[in-house]
């Protein structure tokens, strides 16, 4: 925390009906910092420190929605009454915060991508420069900041300093200033730490995902560089050379091997909007409501542009059409993305990402230039790519000291990075396994002891029975592919 340390407190009260509680308590009594003796005074009440919040975010969010229409009841944050939006905001900053960490680009983290205003913090790249009719207005300007610094609760962010601000401002000319404040942002920023989709009741977080998250599709990277993140960031460089930028590409290669982690980090590291669509969202019954959601997200793209569209499993929207079938749902709804894509609509900066696993099955029209202009093969690892993948995720492991992932690197090849996800994921299972008792966890309401949990060291061989594991067949044949 930043020069102070919050805590978190869900408080409610108990009702006269036992069996109402029932359900909130058997949550609560498995809650590290559940106060047993608050219930003698009829209330329950649950203290967290900050830093054991994020991991409990669901529970405490289900438990929420629970109680919080009883009277009395109450969320508070450092001492301070918070309601859910509040306590949402306080996660997002929580977010970005440890994307600043794992990132390790330092201060360059908190700078905006997305064509906002550069104050020290992604989440005021909105606010913009004050100007009157004498100029800048400073005072107001620094107002300003640190009241949306104080609403937005980035004190919770330890890399955040509002003393900085003032500097910063009277760093800037008045001609800056003044310039700054014309020059409007022309997309939407978002939440920081996170990448968002469509604006609306519709609108869902992604997890912040950056080049350093992606193993073993160094080409891909490049390539998807050049087509997105280059025209952002230099379009002056294409309009020299008398080219339009590319509108689509598309990701083919087998299921697993980081289609989707690569649109979301392409779309990040280059600051655009990510707009990842769903076909199932799309596709309704009822005549032409397919087609006008469909338009709707690229309308939205153009709104918020730069931005990306990313379509996952476009196999199941845009198949193949016959002359016979022009009529069926799913051939109106890929004649009119075949209608968007093309060359007539001028979209702007709005970028088209598909991904697919079944290439065969696609409209033959899509792939056509001018449509998506570029086909890039994600294939399975190899024998480097393995290693890296394994590098990136067993880094938030805690590791037993000496371990070396080199030696069982090797052994990965002919995985999927999904597989050596899985892999990690298991071995600190068996690690949790291996040294403490579930029964007895679960039956102890306290907190386990810090001593306790840095204990936890996940070694070599519990990544090799992890991996066992997982050649061994722990699964029906039917879910596991040939040759993993």
């Amino acid at each position: 925390m930043h020069g102070l340390q919050s805590f978190f407190v869900l408080e409610f009260p108990l009702s006269t009906d036992p069996e109402r509680d029932e359900t909130a308590l058997s949550v609560v009594r498995l809650l590290p910092g559940f106060d047993a003796r608050v219930l003698e005074s009829g209330r329950c009440r649950v203290r967290l420190d900050w830093e054991e919040v994020g991991g409990l975010r669901d529970v405490l969010m289900d438990l929420w929605e629970q109680v919080r229409a009883r009277p009395g009841a109450k969320l508070s944050l450092g001492g301070e009454a918070v309601d859910l939006d509040g306590f949402r905001q306080a996660l997002r900053v929580m977010d970005c915060a440890q994307a600043y960490d794992e990132e390790r680009r330092g201060a360059a983290h908190c700078s905006p991508r997305r064509g906002g205003w550069d104050w020290g913090c992604l989440f005021l790249a909105d606010v913009s420069p004050l100007v009157g009719p004498h100029g800048p207005d400073r005072p107001g300007l620094k107002e300003l900041l640190f009241r949306e610094a104080a609403r937005l609760r980035l004190r919770l962010c330890p890399h955040f300093d509002p003393v900085r601000i003032g500097p910063k401002i009277d760093g800037l000319s008045d001609n800056t200033l003044s310039s700054l404040a014309k020059d409007k942002a022309s997309i939407r920023t978002g939440a920081p730490g996170s990448v968002v989709g469509p604006v609306g009741p519709s609108e869902r977080t992604v997890p912040v995902t950056t080049y350093a998250d992606v193993g073993g599709l160094d080409k891909a990277v490049e390539v998807l560089k050049e087509i997105i993140e280059l025209p952002v960031k230099h379009p002056e460089v294409l309009r020299r050379l008398g080219i339009r930028p590319h509108r689509g590409v598309l990701l083919y290669g087998p299921p697993g091997c980081g289609k989707t982690l690569l649109a979301r980090a392409v779309a990040y590291e280059s600051g655009v909007r990510f707009i990842p669509v769903s076909g199932p969202e799309l596709i309704t019954k009822w005549h032409g409501e397919s087609e006008e959601k469909l338009r709707e997200v690229f309308l939205e793209a153009q709104k918020n542009q730069p931005a990306v569209i990313f379509f996952d499993e476009i196999d199941a929207i845009a198949q193949d059409r016959s002359s016979s079938e022009s009529l069926r749902l799913d051939a109106r709804f890929t004649a009119q993305l075949l209608t968007l894509m093309d060359g007539v609509h001028d979209l702007g900066r709005v970028f088209v990402l598909a991904a697919t696993n079944r290439p065969d099955l696609l409209d033959k029209a899509l792939l056509r230039p001018g449509r998506f202009d570029a086909v890039i093969e994600i294939p399975r690892p190899d024998r480097k790519g393995c290693r890296k993948i394994l590098e990136i995720y067993a880094r938030r492991l805690p590791l037993d000291k000496g371990e070396d992932l080199k030696r069982l690197g090797r052994r990965l090849f002919g995985l999927t990075g999904a597989d050596i996800a899985y892999i990690a994921r298991e071995a600190a299972y068996v690690c949790m396994r291996r040294s403490l008792s579930l029964d007895a966890l679960l039956g102890d309401a306290e907190a386990v002891p810090e001593q306790k949990l840095r204990r936890l060291r996940v070694t070599e061989q519990d990544l090799l029975t992890a991996l066992k594991k997982l050649q061994s067949g722990n699964r029906p044949d039917f879910f596991r592919e040939e040759g993993t």
